[in-house]
């Protein structure tokens, strides 16, 4: 009878455990990191104020490639619509920053997006962001 009080006292704290996020040596387990919006940062998902979703960057975001030289070469900023046909706005994730949404400025085709700090702009078929003195800093092809 104590080997099955045992038996179920491990079960119970493996159980408990896992649903913690965590394995019984305390160690995360996959899928168990979800942030206060419910995205699994492990899976590779975070938050989109503009899209109010989760969304992983690497399938739906345009990438943007670094052009400065004192960027970190290996990590790109990716830019995300609400949707393709609507592009009123644009959200905008840079390594190691909150994103931020910028609006678009004017009005027809010209993709032109901006707040005080970054400048998007589409032209010949490239996304090319600029830091509010004009420096370009990423650069990308506006297809995937």
């Amino acid at each position: 009878m104590s080997s099955r009080f045992t038996l179920f006292a491990l079960f119970m704290f493996l159980l408990l455990n896992t649903c913690n996020g965590q394995k019984p040596d305390g160690t995360p387990t996959v899928g168990g990191d979800r942030d206060k919006h419910g995205c699994i940062g492990s899976a590779g998902y975070q938050w989109s104020e503009l899209r109010g979703e989760c969304i992983r960057l690497f399938e739906i975001g345009i990438r943007l490639d670094p052009q400065a030289k004192d960027l970190n070469q290996t990590t790109s900023a990716f830019i995300v619509f609400k949707s393709m046909k609507e592009d009123a706005k644009v959200e905008l994730f840079l390594p190691g920053e909150k994103a931020v949404v910028l609006p678009k400025v004017g009005k027809g085709d010209a993709g032109t997006w901006k707040n005080k700090m970054y400048l998007l702009k589409l032209s010949k078929g490239m996304y090319s962001l600029e830091n509010s003195k004009k420096k370009l800093l990423y650069q990308g092809a506006a297809s995937k």
